[in-house]
């Protein structure tokens, strides 16, 4: 009976019933919480704090096990299965969503871009700058996730996966051509399934022009639409169980890596923290390369910064944004519009950018994969077609990181990144400022391009 227990029903302990009688107690606040009215964010600062106090709980009457006396502790090898079942099944419903999200997003994007906007100078100089930071950012997160050496003292059992075979550049481009769709799905080919959702798009586009095909066109985009709204509430409610995991992650990552944990984490934050700084300096410098003062910009930005940085909502920001574009900056009616509106879509600095390229950075440290040069385009390319295919998603850095992971051949260590999603409230303010800024100077970068910008109000 006692090998009943332990072996299957994993609750042969009273130990084991009391960490998950607190842990039930635990979740029941969360979820009252929610019904009080507490917003997402408060939610996730209480689960990141209860996790870390479960977490040095557990760890401190254990006496702070190492990773080989925990499995001669039953009830807390127990437990720890039911921490890790639970955080398995939230990353499993993640990366379930990666390939219908960025194929049915990316499709939409395609044919609704240019719907209203006419200019197709808009349209490409708008997107060459949010694209042109996203891979800026990109770079800039792997080199310093790579001269930090982020992930290299995480404690993981995995070490010595090869990221991919060596390849030359031939092989490389053809393997970017979805010539069997239904196989670079299965094989999570994030790139080829990007090449054929923009197909897709601009073959829909092209039904518009076509009179008697204009009614498939209208039904096609109806389609496309729904479908794009129950991935998005299909995604909501995923990310609405995020409070409940990341209290799982954290306390799971605690009792079994110890106070190194909070050093690896430590290192993270720093990172982004100093990827944000980076890219206010990038974006100084496409202003400059305007011919904007870059002084004037960060003065009369500052405050649509703070409120990007502690609402953590790019599109909440969007209001503010667009009057501060128009009222302080002399920006065009149409450009302050458009450019940030797709900029909550699409080339985000910070969550499709730095972030997920230091996750894939962290990845490789922890299960001892080479960072070569193939790695560091990769990530920079899958960073770019990513920001396009997360197109306003809650949690979009989630997704982003997702996709990132799979793209490079990484899917099936996602895992690895519950301790960066345990602290992703600290992290995403710093994540969203950039976002907003990088919307803010490509608007302004569009604009002074197109000579619609107003001197006299920017420099004011």
């Amino acid at each position: 009976m006692n090998n009943f227990l332990h072996n299957f029903l994993l609750l042969s302990s009273w130990q084991t019933w009391l960490s998950l009688a607190m842990l039930g107690i635990i979740f029941y606040a969360i979820y009252k919480m929610k019904k009080a009215g507490v917003n997402f964010s408060m939610r996730m600062l209480f689960s990141l704090l209860i996790g870390l106090v479960l977490g040095f709980l557990i760890q401190y009457f254990c006496h702070y096990p190492t990773k080989e006396e925990i499995k001669s502790i039953s009830w807390l090898v127990e437990f720890q299965t039911w921490l890790a079942f639970i955080n398995s099944a939230f990353i499993g419903l993640i990366k379930m969503l990666v390939i219908p999200l960025i194929s049915i997003s990316i499709i939409k994007v395609i044919m609704d871009i240019g719907k209203d906007i006419k200019i197709s100078s808009l349209l490409s100089y708008s997107i060459f700058w949010l694209l042109l930071s996203t891979a800026i950012a990109a770079s800039i997160g792997v080199f310093l996730g790579w001269y930090f050496e982020v992930g290299a003292f995480f404690n993981s059992s995995i070490q010595g996966r090869e990221i991919r075979e060596v390849a030359n550049i031939t092989q490389i481009f053809l393997g970017l051509i979805p010539s069997n769709i239904i196989d670079s799905m299965s094989k999570d080919n994030i790139i080829a399934v990007v090449i054929f959702a923009f197909f897709i798009g601009f073959g829909a586009r092209a039904l518009h022009k076509q009179e008697n095909l204009q009614e498939s066109h209208q039904i096609f985009s109806k389609m496309i639409n729904a479908l794009y709204q129950i991935i998005m509430n299909i995604a909501d409610f995923i990310m609405s169980l995020m409070p409940y995991a990341v209290v799982c992650m954290i306390a799971n990552v605690l009792i079994s890596n110890g106070f190194s944990a909070i050093k690896t984490a430590g290192l993270f934050i720093g990172l982004i923290y100093l990827c944000m700084l980076i890219m206010f300096l990038v974006h100084f410098l496409m202003l400059l390369s305007a011919g904007l003062n870059p002084i004037t910009y960060a003065k009369k930005a500052f405050p649509v910064w703070l409120f990007a940085f502690s609402s953590r909502s790019s599109v909440g920001t969007l209001p503010l944004n667009i009057t501060t574009l128009q009222n302080k900056f002399g920006v065009s009616s149409s450009v302050a519009n458009f450019v940030p509106s797709i900029g909550t879509t699409m080339g985000l600095n910070g969550c499709a950018g730095y972030f997920p390229a230091l996750a894939a950075v962290f990845i490789a440290y922890s299960i001892g994969a080479p960072i070569d040069f193939n790695f560091i385009v990769m990530v920079v390319l899958i960073a770019v077609l990513g920001s396009i295919g997360i197109a306003g998603v809650p949690g979009s850095a989630t997704m982003a990181a997702s996709i990132m992971l799979t793209g490079i051949g990484f899917g099936e260590y996602f895992g690895l990144l519950t301790l960066i999603l345990a602290i992703d409230p600290i992290i995403d303010m710093a994540r969203t400022a950039s976002n907003v800024s990088g919307a803010m100077s490509a608007a302004l970068c569009t604009d002074k391009n197109l000579k619609l910008l107003n001197k006299e109000i920017y420099n004011s």
